[in-house]
């Protein structure tokens, strides 16, 4: 589901090949590995080998070329499993959508889709690479919103405990952070991950930018976004990863850390203190108040509230209802007495029955957001939830795929 992109620091040169150069130098190739029926040369291989080493601003060597045609290999693999599932739904990409996202490419890199492929010829790639690469992207972009896209659903539940999950971790150190992760299961796989990581984190010691190395090589669903995960908790990481951000400092990448999937890299962007408790929370709140003997009925339809959406018609059955909007505040704005009621209680809920001088009333809590815009909005959290859903089943369809395949190396 990820989109490598290839960005214009590493590609300045000269001309293109040309088209019947390329198609020779193809022809000439020998078979890499053959996918169910599909044919991989090592011409295939070696063009994307090139365009995952200047994408990621890396110099070749024999090592990194050994390491990135590896990589090449797999994604190749995974590219022609795609394609073939979606052309089983009938799912055909044209040439002018392909067109389209490279000229969006070209026109991220202040260039044209002409010196795009001057730039990728000059370092050793072609655009034909980079074309069958979003190809297979767009492809199975399309095939699993279809399969999928209407069946993911995210409950206000979710929603709602996530973001009172982030709203408390507030007040702790919160750590800006990127990562770069290569899978591994067995102990072969371990040990290629970590030599892998070894060298990608030299290259970048070199100066190959994070983010383009980890849009190349990462296996995570953040390589996407370079690596970028955003602020987040200690407790939020994986328990290998936990002691790092204690000892990292911003600016700086860790060495690789084994952790029981894979190998990580993480580089520290930033980190800062927790808010003080008590004063991170902007809460929207709503109160329904009536006479006291309708306090039973009150509690009773505030015990099914989950937002404040239509409270008059939540609550029309209670004579002498009143609904009368607080506003959006800071919580440690609030008299003592209000925050006390509301402490602990979700947004899109109602505290306890409070029965006082002939009145009862409730508090509901319509929404919690860390000041500042620290904690997501419900629809950000939503959206969230959805793609982190749709990269699971993502990633275990094309698991499945590749378990099943006849996968020939050569």
């Amino acid at each position: 589901m990820k989109l490598k992109h290839v960005w214009a620091a590493a590609m300045f040169g000269a001309a293109a090949l040309a088209g019947s150069g390329q198609a020779y130098a193809q022809l000439s190739e020998s078979v890499a590995v053959i996918v169910n029926d599909d044919v991989i040369s090592t011409y295939d291989v070696r063009q994307r080998a090139a365009l995952l080493l200047v994408s990621a601003g890396m110099q070749s060597t024999p090592e990194l070329q050994q390491r990135a045609r590896a990589q090449a290999m797999r994604d190749l693999v995974d590219e022609h499993l795609q394609l073939q599932e979606a052309k089983n739904f009938d799912i055909a990409i044209t040439p002018a959508e392909i067109d389209r996202r490279i000229a969006d490419i070209a026109q991220s890199n202040r260039t044209t889709p002409e010196g795009l492929a001057q730039s990728l010829a000059a370092a050793g790639a072609s655009i034909g690479s980079l074309r069958s690469q979003m190809e297979a992207d767009i492809a199975w972009n399309r095939l699993m919103r279809g399969l999928y896209g209407n069946r993911v659903r995210v409950s206000e539940v979710e929603v709602r405990e996530t973001q009172e999950r982030i709203a408390a971790s507030a007040t702790r150190p919160q750590f800006l952070i990127s990562e770069i992760f290569l899978p591994a299961e067995t102990e072969q796989q371990f040990a290629e991950a970590q030599n892998g990581a070894t060298q990608l984190l030299q290259e970048m010691q070199r100066g190959a930018p994070f983010p383009l190395v980890a849009r190349q090589f990462s296996a995570s669903a953040s390589a996407a976004a370079g690596g970028d995960i955003g602020w987040i908790g200690q407790n939020e990481l994986p328990a290998e990863l936990q002691p790092l951000v204690e000892q990292l400092q911003p600016g700086q990448v860790s060495v690789p850390v084994r952790a029981s999937n894979g190998v990580y890299l993480i580089a520290m962007r930033d980190r800062r203190a927790g808010a003080p408790a008590g004063s991170t929370s902007q809460v929207t709140l709503s109160q329904v108040t009536a006479p006291s003997e309708r306090a039973e009925t009150i509690g009773r339809v505030a015990r099914r509230v989950n937002s404040c959406a239509n409270l008059e018609t939540q609550f029309r059955e209670i004579p002498g209802i009143a609904i009368v909007d607080l506003g959006q505040a800071t919580e440690s704005d609030l008299s003592p007495a209000i925050r006390d009621r509301i402490a602990g209680v979700p947004a899109g809920s109602a505290t306890a029955v409070q029965d006082s001088n002939g009145q009862a009333s409730v508090i509901i809590v319509c929404s919690r957001q860390t000041a500042g815009g620290g904690v997501p909005t419900e629809a950000e959290i939503s959206d969230r939830l959805f793609q982190q859903e749709m990269e699971l089943l993502s990633e275990r369809y094309l698991r499945n795929l590749r378990r099943e395949a006849t996968i020939i190396q050569r």
